[in-house]
């Protein structure tokens, strides 16, 4: 998510001061201008605040430019009606038009299997591996297990990604560890993996272990590309570090493959952020194949899930500023629409402290939380008498 400022009122606070001096006053508005100075203009803002008088907030505004945000923001934010919006629209713009005009992404994925299944039969042939689904695998894709230097078109981390399903395992005492039997030390050495030799095995340990599971699994399609998904979500249950380095590549691939955004609560568990990943691939599939039909992109839209991110242009004036940041900066609000809030509010304060001083959730500055027994707990409500 990103929010940019595009542009405001000029000298907002000079100007929102001496619209409501104009009102207890006989002058000029452009002389009351001229005499406000900056120290004189936030003063007068801050009474204005405290006594409520929010209407002559409404002659500064400022237009921001959101990207990033899902369809399901959208369909929240535009529900502040003293605004205007200018959305990118899904009838002019197709996400998928690189899928649409390229098979390049085929012809990667056929590459990306072929090494995996090589890097798995060569595990099978090095180690003592007997799982039958892995043999069924490698037979099935005529892999007969050769050494990365042998192998044309290679990519070198679906293999290294092979090897580790095969014969990798995970150990997470003092130190996260990968380790695979001694026989590996070659092929790890070739993809710049240099463990340490105990107990009959070699040991990837800390940082460097990291950087192997980042490596093997970057730029992966969790739902398309080959890897043993049962070991996958098992190692994500016994290694949190495992778990922690997976949860930032899977989110990477809701935004890079699928133009998604991730709720909060979904990505806090591998297992639901698979799920989630592969409802966006029907969905892009489905999508894509409309398209493919002769389906106009407005109506092939339909089938593109909420989550799917969008880009705006929106413009408030400071008193609705002030009620959006009211109602979303509340920890009640939803995770996405509360961050963007926060990003607003920092982006404003900026530029004019003064207009945003007391601007946010407010029971920051009442002491005590408006919603009563739908609270968060951060505050007391308030008590009746």
């Amino acid at each position: 998510m990103k929010v940019t400022v595009l542009s405001h009122t000029p000298e907002p606070e000079r100007t929102v001061a001496a619209a409501a001096r104009l009102c207890y006053s006989n002058t000029e508005a452009w002389e009351i201008m001229e005499n406000l100075t900056p120290e004189k203009a936030s003063a007068f803002i801050k009474k204005l605040i405290d006594m409520g008088h929010m209407s002559p907030m409404e002659h500064a505004s400022f237009t921001f430019a959101i990207d990033g945000v899902s369809r399901s923001l959208l369909s929240q934010i535009t529900r502040h009606r003293i605004a205007s919006y200018s959305v990118q629209s899904l009838r002019y713009n197709n996400p998928f038009d690189k899928e649409l005009s390229s098979k390049g992404a085929d012809r990667t994925l056929e590459m990306e299997t072929k090494s995996y299944m090589e890097g798995l039969a060569f595990a099978l042939k090095n180690s003592d591996i007997t799982k039958e689904v892995y043999k069924s695998l490698a037979a099935k894709n005529n892999a007969e297990g050769h050494m990365p230097q042998d192998i044309k078109d290679l990519n070198m981390s679906s293999y290294m990604r092979g090897i580790f399903d095969g014969a990798g395992t995970l150990s997470e005492n003092n130190k996260f560890a990968v380790a695979f039997p001694k026989e590996f030390d070659s092929v790890l050495k070739g993809a710049f993996f240099e463990g340490l030799q105990k107990d009959g095995k070699i040991l990837i340990e800390d940082d460097l272990a990291r950087k192997f599971i980042k490596y093997i699994y970057e730029d992966m399609d969790f739902a398309n590309s080959s890897y043993d998904e049962e070991k996958f979500l098992e190692s994500c249950l016994k290694s949190p570090s495992f778990a922690r380095e997976v949860t930032v590549l899977m989110e990477t691939c809701a935004d890079k493959k699928y133009y998604a955004t991730v709720p909060e609560s979904i990505s806090r568990d591998p297992r639901t952020l698979l799920t989630y990943i592969k409802g966006l691939d029907a969905c892009k599939k489905r999508y894509i194949d409309l398209i493919k039909s002769g389906i106009d992109q407005e109506d092939a839209r339909y089938i593109l899930p909420l989550g799917t991110q969008t880009k705006l242009v929106m413009t408030m004036n400071v008193r609705s500023l002030h009620n959006f940041f009211n109602l979303r900066c509340c920890e009640r609000a939803q995770t996405e629409i509360r961050n963007l809030a926060y990003m607003m509010l920092d982006e404003v304060k900026k530029i004019a402290p003064s207009l945003f001083e007391t601007a946010g959730a407010p029971c920051e500055k009442l002491g005590y939380c408006p919603e009563g027994k739908f609270g968060c707990g951060k505050y007391p409500p308030l008590k009746s008498n």
